[in-house]
């Protein structure tokens, strides 16, 4: 098929539908980051968990949740939506449908508070699970339409914009999580309410801007494909088209460990004595790692391609591991010289969170602009479900490490995740180049 026209790969005389979507889903994506980013799975969460279970799996079933209700929809939805011209309808009641008991759950912890500890904890995990099963429904639509408004050769611009206006909203967030969750604030357990009403809020905007969405339309399939045939037809695509699995087989390492971060904030609380309030330095440091290397990614990704974003990333997850028991260790050696270690050291633990925060986008940007560059617009449902799909057995990689946690040491389950990270480098580093297979954007 013929390559992208200039237009596509530099970005000029872009039509209004794109110059729209470019703004309204980089808004929308921000809003609803930000929403997450007041109960950051990473840090407040587990601390909030921590208040009232002491269960290491708990904290690890919630990003088990969310990743599965993420996952789980994609091959129904890519059967529902592959032959319809428009699939803007899904992402909108998609959105609207799955983020209110997310409300309801906000509306019962400030009318019941903390009165029966397991049904909040049952309730927030249903709230979260309802929230990932509905971004799960509309991710095929929402990537689809990305695919068909955001030209190739401008999705690097497109989602380092959509991080770094993120980073910028989130750095807010850390202070306000700080003073939240500090001496200073409302104190427990109504400074947690009030994080889980400001999600609420910012989630609430980002489903009015998945409304606000506009759908081009682009050729799709003549006939429907069922269910079954898109589960029974994943091993021969797979097998006709071997750059899918190297991009699913690093996206489940990579997800698996992206999705495994709240340790860190288990770690440094249990162990390392952090304060509460400290998850807002945390917040601040996956921020600023997030908002520097989407620059940086998204540079990558317009000037080398997204195999060059994907190998970093890779990176930045071995380094994360390796710095949450290095950092210790060294601090511990220092201590004795250097008495005023021990004071910085829940400082000098935020480089993990750092390097969290700039693996994040990379894996996510890489991960999109590879697959999108893999198909035509008649595929690419098909190509999405079965991408995340494979990425599947990594959904259960945070609930696997909570429960490793405990019978061996963090330690050992750092170690092991360092292991994992450095087998998805190896296989970054194998990828082929993606290869567009459309003559229009996507």
């Amino acid at each position: 098929m013929p390559s992208p026209t200039a237009t596509e790969q530099t970005g000029r005389d872009l039509p209004a539908h794109t110059r729209w979507n470019f703004a309204m889903i980089v808004m929308e994506s921000s809003a609803f980051q930000t929403g997450i980013a007041w109960t950051d799975p990473a840090t407040v969460l587990p601390l909030f968990i921590g208040s009232l279970s002491k269960s290491t799996v708990l904290v690890g079933l919630v990003t088990v949740l969310q990743r599965l209700g993420w996952i789980l929809p994609q091959m129904p939805m890519a059967a529902i939506v592959g032959h319809r011209p428009r699939r803007r309808p899904y992402l909108r009641w998609g959105v609207f449908i799955g983020r209110l008991p997310f409300l309801a759950f906000v509306a019962y912890v400030w009318t019941h508070r903390l009165s029966n500890p397991g049904v909040v904890l049952t309730f927030m995990l249903l709230a979260y699970f309802s929230v990932a099963l509905g971004n799960g429904v509309v991710a095929v639509p929402w990537q689809d339409i990305i695919a068909k408004s955001i030209p190739s050769g401008i999705r690097g611009r497109f989602f380092g914009a959509m991080q770094f206006l993120t980073g910028l909203t989130i750095f807010g967030v850390g202070f306000a999580v700080r003073w939240m969750l500090g001496p200073s604030g409302p104190g427990e357990p109504t400074s947690y309410f009030v994080l889980f009403t400001l999600a609420a809020i910012f989630i609430t905007w980002s489903t009015v801007g998945c409304w606000l969405i506009k759908e081009p339309i682009r050729p799709v399939r003549e006939r429907p494909h069922s269910l079954r045939e898109l589960l029974t037809g994943i091993g021969p695509l797979v097998r006709s088209h071997p750059s899918l699995l190297w991009v699913g087989l690093v996206a489940l390492l990579g997800w698996g460990l992206a999705g495994s971060t709240p340790f860190y904030m288990v770690f440094a609380r249990s162990r390392l004595d952090v304060p509460a309030q400290i998850a807002g330095v945390y917040i601040w440091a996956a921020t600023l790692g997030g908002a520097t290397f989407s620059i940086i990614w998204a540079h990558f990704n317009d000037t080398r391609g997204p195999r060059s974003v994907i190998r970093g990333t890779c990176i930045a997850l071995t380094v994360a591991p390796l710095l949450a028991m290095l950092v210790p260790a060294v601090a511990g050696l220092l201590v004795g010289t250097f008495p005023g270690v021990k004071q910085a050291l829940p400082y000098l633990f935020a480089v993990v969170f750092l390097a969290t925060g700039a693996a994040m986008p990379g894996m996510w940007m890489g991960t999109n602009n590879y697959l999108l560059e893999l198909t035509s617009h008649e595929d690419r449902p098909r190509y999405i479900a079965v991408f995340n799909t494979l990425a599947l057995p990594g959904a259960v990689v945070p609930l696997l490490l909570g429960w490793l946690l405990t019978f061996i040491p963090f330690r050992w389950v750092f170690g092991l995740m360092a292991l994992c990270g450095a087998a998805a480098l190896m296989v970054a580093w194998r990828m082929p180049r993606p290869g567009i297979r459309s003559s229009s954007p996507g």
